[in-house]
């Protein structure tokens, strides 16, 4: 039930911000879905709400904060990411890493895009004592509001009393939708 009213939540909260929102990504593989509703707050700063489930692991809620820059064909993103992890055999825990996101266009329709966040020990609380995310993906735009991608994602947290757990690690494809 508790998991339930979490979901509700996060999903509410994102049909309040739709007014504001510029995109929506929706990424699964066999046992992880994953979806993302990024808001621009202005043209050098966008801020991301994230929701991850999945059937081995448990659930993770995320924002983030960025600040954006584009040159040429790079676009880049620095900022903060706060994460609160909801395990299913793992203790429960909050981080607030630090990490940023790159994207480079290789056309007018293949991006290559890379992203790391890190929280160390300081940054960590709860039962956990460190987390880390990376992600990469090649995305197709299919038109201006709406591209496909396939991606590897590995997230990970540390523990000082209980073994270290990996929450995704593996394969996944998805989906970009733009409005």
């Amino acid at each position: 039930m508790a998991k339930f009213r979490v979901a509700s939540v996060l999903l509410l909260s994102a049909a309040a911000l739709q007014v504001n929102a510029s995109e929506f990504n929706l990424g699964l593989n066999n046992d992880v879905v994953s979806t993302e509703l990024e808001l621009q707050m202005n043209k050098d700063t966008n801020a991301v709400l994230g929701y991850i489930y999945s059937d081995d692991s448990g659930h993770i809620a995320q924002g983030a904060i960025h600040m954006t820059h584009d040159a040429g064909v790079h676009h880049f993103e620095v900022g903060a990411k706060l994460s609160q992890l909801w395990a299913d055999e793992a203790p429960n825990g909050s981080t607030v890493s630090v990490g940023a996101r790159y994207a480079l266009a290789l056309g007018p329709n293949i991006s290559l895009q890379a992203a790391a966040y890190y929280a160390p020990s300081v940054l960590s609380f709860g039962d956990v004592d460190g987390q880390y995310e990376l992600d990469s993906k090649v995305q197709y735009n299919i038109n201006p509001n709406m591209a496909l991608y396939v991606g590897y994602r590995k997230i990970a947290f540390e523990y000082d009393n209980a073994r270290d757990f990996t929450f995704e690690d593996g394969a996944y494809i998805g989906g970009k939708f733009r409005f």
